[in-house]
């Protein structure tokens, strides 16, 4: 069982003093959880600055003390369209992910009153495509996101945002181990359900507790786990759904899986935050990766998932040549799922330069496994 995160809300992120006490709780975490046999893949800090960022410059000199601090993954937190200076801030992204190397940032792009907001939406789509071309193989969009509906203090980036009266503390897990093992040899997927609820219960507690017995040293709340399942390379959830599947994850009877899934999930008797739903990420999941290559995935299926389950379309490969309005339309669609349906998604999209649809990526990422380019 892997920790994917441990992340720390902070109130100021210009305070050095603030900046060492999140490293501090963040690292003493670490150490708890791995001296209790987690693994925990990285720490991180969210935060809310943007009306703390005038200009790019501003955001590098926080950058820098990040580095200084041996922190690698640090969100600006997320730029909401109806504030004042939300278009300005749009054009300051590509940059500041393009020339930093711990930020991320991300865009909301629902309205309190329920509505998208569609010159935002713009600036976020045109954003993207200068990520893609402002940075190595576009991969700064693996920094980048944009959002619907997402609530704060949620552990996994981009999305991650703090709002809150002081510091907090948060767990993404990864528990795609738990979801195989859950329906592996299940006779059906009622069992495998029941099975899932019990293991994800058992270990949800341990971590709870765990996590607990640090806010409580360091004197901040603990805000809940994220439960979604976050697969990574052979780590894959579409290799646990296909347990369930007579054939491959895609095909029919994936939609049937996945909504079992998102009901246990609702249903954990464990203080939960941010999405707490299905992810499927298709350039950090191989097997997802390898069905997208074959032909039994593409956005309109991903985004029927999206309609039940998890968290939108994540880490998507597209032609690198994709006009803004495509992106655009992408967003919004995602946007009018979030609105109707009163849920948290995101997107993350990766336009590949140089590439065309069903051309394999190339990416030299930790992070990514490399698969076809999707068709838009």
């Amino acid at each position: 069982m892997k920790i994917r995160t441990v992340t720390v809300g902070i109130p100021d992120a210009f305070s050095r003093e603030q900046l060492r006490f999140a490293v501090d709780v963040s690292r003493r975490c670490q150490s708890h959880f791995e001296a209790n046999g987690y693994e925990v893949q990285t720490t991180r800090i969210i935060s809310q600055t943007w009306e703390q960022i005038p200009n790019v410059d501003r955001a590098l000199e926080l950058d820098g003390r990040i580095i200084a601090l041996g922190c690698e993954f640090f969100s600006l937190g997320t730029i909401f369209p109806h504030h004042p200076q939300a278009l300005n801030h749009l054009t300051l992204v590509p940059d500041i992910i393009s020339q930093s190397q711990t930020l991320f940032a991300s865009a909301t792009l629902t309205t309190p009153d329920g509505q998208i907001g569609r010159e935002a939406a713009v600036k976020t789509a045109t954003a993207i495509q200068q990520i893609a071309q402002q940075t190595d193989g576009g991969l700064g969009n693996l920094r980048f996101a944009a959002t619907m509906n997402c609530p704060p203090n949620t552990p996994f980036f981009p999305a991650g945002y703090w709002q809150d009266e002081g510091f907090n503390l948060g767990i993404g897990w990864q528990a795609a181990d738990l979801v195989h093992k859950a329906l592996a040899e299940a006779p059906d997927i009622e069992v495998a359900s029941a099975r899932l609820k019990a293991l994800m219960e058992h270990e949800g507690h341990r971590i709870v507790t765990l996590a607990q017995e640090i806010t409580k040293e360091a004197g901040i709340p603990f805000v809940g786990i994220d439960a979604s399942p976050a697969p990574m390379g052979s780590e894959s959830i579409a290799n646990a759904i296909e347990n369930q599947l007579s054939g491959k994850f895609g095909e029919r009877g994936t939609l049937t899986v996945v909504g079992a899934i998102t009901r246990t999930l609702d249903s954990l008797d464990l203080p939960r935050c941010g999405y707490s739903g299905l992810m499927f990420p298709v350039l950090e999941d191989e097997v997802l990766g390898n069905r997208n290559r074959e032909g039994c995935i593409n956005l309109d299926s991903l985004l029927l998932y999206a309609s039940i389950c998890g968290t939108g379309l994540d880490t998507i490969p597209i032609p690198g040549n994709a006009p803004i309005d495509k992106i655009y339309e992408i967003l919004t669609d995602v946007a009018s799922l979030s609105i109707r349906w009163g849920k948290p998604l995101s997107v993350r999209l990766f336009p590949v330069p140089g590439s065309q649809p069903g051309e394999l990526t190339r990416f030299n990422s930790p992070y990514l496994t490399n698969t076809a380019v999707m068709k838009l």
